[in-house]
């Protein structure tokens, strides 16, 4: 049978489609989320479900990148997954909140985590990707430590389809309402801007800027607290971010903490050479947070140099001719006088 898709009306409009759903009602948020509860099948890259009936929602559980969901309906997908339905591993009573494959920071902190809001049992049983790192897992238990929902025990996913009987998963939502959400559950109080910030990548495997020592040097004449993000459990990075007046880093998902900070914090973007259309996403990824948010955003551009850090695995998730080309996997060497120039008022 080939998978359908139906959009929200076409929810509406099945009796037997919309009792698959809950509609659970945030008060503090003043927000809604739909939560398919069902039995389903389900990837763990996309956390795309499709029913048992071959209903999928793509209005409900798409994000990013949305040409990628066009491979669900095609032949060739239709015979592969026809054919593995009986033999796939199997999950009951389970939440599916899912997380990144690469357990890349932005994608966990914008796409994955603010539906964890919207859990409505008491206890539970949660899903998500076996790459997480100890540090998000233990971001998530605190955080349901705060709502009061136990955990029974975390389900590990591995890059695989899966059958889930009698569970549930929350919608996905759009950036500027994740973002709403993060800010308003997370950020306990917005505090005075006082500290300027300057983000490190010296510990991961592309983008780090080559001359970063240089550049530091000025940056300490100029009072700057240097911070490396992966040394920092995540409520210690929202309580920096959201007490800074100015932020410095080259591109990198701990960029995405600047969602918690304050209206017309000063945050300055290090980033490559764009030359390919597909790298728009990575171009314009924290500009749009900042113009959300009402953030004071300037970016200066790196010249890319080759590193030999990046792990062959990562080829399973990016195109080898992306790899290749696009400066966004390289090391960035920036000017110094240009950058100088730049922070002289600051």
């Amino acid at each position: 049978m080939k998978i359908k898709d139906l959009n929200t009306q076409g929810i509406l409009n099945k009796k037997n489609i919309n009792s698959k759903f809950l509609s659970v009602f945030n008060d503090k948020l003043q927000i809604d989320c739909n939560v398919l509860n069902s039995n389903f099948f389900l990837d763990s890259f996309n956390f795309f479900p499709i029913t048992e009936d071959n209903n999928s929602f793509k209005d409900l559980f798409s994000w990013g990148d949305l040409s990628k969901y066009e491979n669900f309906y095609t032949k060739n997908f239709n015979k592969i997954f026809n054919e593995r339905k009986k033999n796939l591993k199997s999950f009951s009573n389970t939440i599916v909140l899912g997380s990144s494959t690469t357990d890349n920071y932005y994608r966990n902190m914008i796409t994955f985590f603010p539906r964890i809001f919207f859990i409505s049992e008491k206890e539970i049983n949660i899903a998500i990707h076996r790459n997480s790192s100890n540090k998000w897992r233990i971001f998530i238990s605190k955080i349901l430590e705060q709502l009061k929902i136990k955990i029974n025990k975390y389900v590990y996913l591995d890059d695989d389809f899966y059958i889930f009987k009698k569970s549930q998963i929350p919608q996905f939502f759009d950036e500027s309402v994740s973002i709403k959400i993060l800010k308003k559950c997370l950020l306990i109080e917005q505090k005075e801007k006082k500290l300027n910030v300057y983000v490190s990548r010296q510990n991961s495997k592309s983008r780090n800027l080559i001359n970063e020592e240089d550049i530091i040097n000025e940056l300490k004449s100029k009072n700057f607290m240097i911070i490396d993000t992966k040394n920092m459990s995540i409520f210690e990075q929202i309580d920096i971010f959201s007490s800074a007046q100015i932020i410095i880093s080259p591109t990198g998902s701990a960029l995405t903490n600047i969602i918690f900070c304050s209206e017309g914090t000063k945050i300055i973007e290090i980033i490559p050479k764009y030359n390919f259309g597909y790298e728009q996403s990575f171009k314009n990824r924290y500009l749009k947070i900042c113009n959300i948010l009402n953030l004071n955003y300037e970016f200066i551009e790196a010249d890319p140099i080759e590193n030999n850090k990046l792990n062959v695995k990562i080829e399973k998730f990016i195109s080898k001719k992306a790899l290749k080309e696009s400066n966004y996997y390289k090391d960035l060497l920036i000017e110094k006088n240009k950058f100088i120039n730049l922070i002289k008022n600051y």
